[in-house]
């Protein structure tokens, strides 16, 4: 099912979202599930791979992979 994201990983792309004025429950109305599902797979309680697709589509990268790599950039690069 892939990789689960640590919580700095999921602050940064929580951050994303915010920047772009998305909301989490934006995301998971894309992603066909509750805030709750996007809340704790942010902070790494949870795996979704529904969630993991929209939040690269909201965020426009091809994949969840390519917003994960861009992130490597800005915190020293695991995931």
């Amino acid at each position: 099912m892939g990789i689960t994201l640590n919580p700095r990983k999921g602050c940064w792309i929580n951050y994303q979202l915010r920047l772009n004025g998305i909301t989490q429950a934006a995301v998971a109305q894309k992603a066909g599930c509750n805030n709750r599902t996007v809340s704790d797979f942010l902070r790494g309680r949870k795996n979704s791979e529904r969630v993991k697709k929209a939040l690269a589509e909201t965020l426009g990268y091809p994949s969840f992979d390519a917003l994960i790599a861009t992130s490597r950039g800005h915190d020293g690069g695991t995931a």
